[in-house]
This record gives structure tokens, C-alpha cells and sequence, in this order.
């Protein structure tokens, strides 16, 4: 009854859905960095990592999200794309650069073995 309660009061205040998806971008879950640290730059990648096309930018918080819907396929999904486009759309907005490794096409994902 309480779960229930819960997703009852996200859906009316949406406080917990925010807290989740800042909990979520912000902690680490092994084997994978936090999307926070992947993006300005705290994490650095193990040899495993580079020989898995995974590097620091925008591209490898997609891998940590949604890696193995989304990444090590050519050409790029749609999805991933406009996820992309719409990024580099964001930080235009607000007078910032959007990197480099913008996209995860030639990354496995974080459970693979690029042995």
C-alpha cells in the first residue's frame, strides 16, 4: 500500500521522480561511472574502458543509461541521434560547448567483454 502511495504522490508532485533521476545521474553503479563524473570530466577511463571505444563525454552517459539498447550500433539509432542533436541543441542554448565523444555508436557497452 505504501509503494503504491508513493508512485501515487510522483505522479502528483513528481518530487520523488526528480530526487530518483538525480539520484540516479549523480552515483555510480558498478561497473559503471556515474553519468555525472563521465561528463565533466572526474572519470577516467581504464585501459578496459579505451578498448571498449568508451571515453569521457556526452556519448558514454548514453552508454550508462541505455547501453545496450543504444550504443555500438552503425549507423547511429534515430533515437540516439536526436538524443545527440538535442543535446548539442541545449548547450548552444546556453553558451557552452558540447565536447567531445558526443555519441556511443562505437562503444560496447559497460557489461561486454572487448577482449
Amino acid at each position: 500500500r505504501r509503494v503504491r502511495e508513493a508512485v501515487v504522490s510522483t505522479q502528483s508532485t513528481g518530487e520523488l521522480a526528480f530526487i530518483s533521476a538525480l539520484w540516479f545521474w549523480m552515483t555510480p553503479q558498478s561497473p559503471k561511472p556515474s553519468c555525472h563524473d563521465a561528463l565533466v570530466g572526474n572519470w577516467v577511463p581504464t585501459a578496459k574502458d579505451l578498448k571498449c571505444g568508451r571515453k569521457p563525454g556526452f556519448g558514454v552517459t548514453i552508454n550508462i543509461v541505455n547501453g545496450g539498447v543504444e550504443c555500438n550500433h552503425k549507423p547511429m539509432k534515430s533515437k540516439t541521434f536526436h538524443r545527440v542533436e538535442t543535446y548539442k541543441l541545449f548547450c548552444k542554448k546556453l553558451g557552452t560547448t558540447p565536447g567531445a565523444n558526443l555519441n556511443c555508436e562505437t562503444q560496447q557497452q559497460f557489461a561486454a567483454f572487448c577482449g
